[in-house]
């Protein structure tokens, strides 16, 4: 391979955002184990094997190490084709669902998950900076969906949408993290099985739809 395609600058954005996703899989691990305080940031670096003046090219300390980048937080290539609508998916939560699925996937192919409510419970001062990250990313999703169905920005729809699917990951994540033999396909499983559920939930019901709302069925 020549030095030109070697350096070009797709392989080098490659490696910044792995080295970025390294530095925040390590920061994790060393603050469940032994808390924020419990490890330096060189002793992160020497982990990851970078230097500390790299390390604060993508962080500003620790706590941003351990919260993260938030274009780590959503696949950028399964998002452009969530936007565009051509991802195949059926039904907006379904896509929905497959982008969570993607990234997660694309997550565990690099590193071992870390459960992030482990995070909260050994610093739960981290949680409002999780808040926050969370509320970034959700309103990336919010656009996206606006994008995606041709809403007016403001729509409940895409809101709703977003938190929708958001509880959702949140839930099965947590299911996940409880067995110790659970894995991306499990994830993906319980996902999929509660958007499901949830496209269920919203179906009406023959056999109660044609009552009015707060009548209950006479007795025979």
């Amino acid at each position: 391979m020549s030095d030109s395609a070697t350096n070009s600058p797709g392989l080098r954005e490659q490696r910044k955002n792995r080295t970025r996703r390294d530095l925040c899989h390590r920061a994790r691990q060393l603050t469940i184990e032994r808390g924020l305080s419990g490890f330096t940031i060189e002793e992160l670096c020497a982990d990851v094997g970078v230097s500390r003046r790299t390390f604060f090219n993508y962080y500003a300390g620790k706590e941003a190490a351990v919260v993260g980048h938030d274009a780590d937080a959503v696949d950028e290539d399964a998002l452009a084709a969530f936007t565009r609508g051509d991802d195949g998916a059926p039904t907006l939560l379904d896509g929905l669902a497959e982008l969570a699925i993607t990234t997660m996937t694309r997550w565990d192919d690099e590193h071992d998950a870390v459960d992030p409510h482990a995070l909260i419970e050994r610093e739960p001062h981290l949680l409002t900076h999780m808040i926050g990250a969370g509320r970034q990313l959700e309103q990336r999703i919010v656009t996206a969906i606006e994008t995606r169905e041709g809403l007016a920005a403001g729509d409940p729809l895409a809101r709703t949408a977003a938190v929708v699917i958001g509880s959702l990951v949140n839930a099965a994540g947590h299911r996940v993290f409880a067995e110790d033999d659970g894995g991306r396909e499990e994830f993906a499983e319980i996902l999929r099985a509660s958007v499901a559920a949830t496209r269920a939930a919203g179906t009406p019901n023959p056999a109660t739809s044609a009552r009015p709302i707060g009548t209950t069925e006479s007795p025979s």
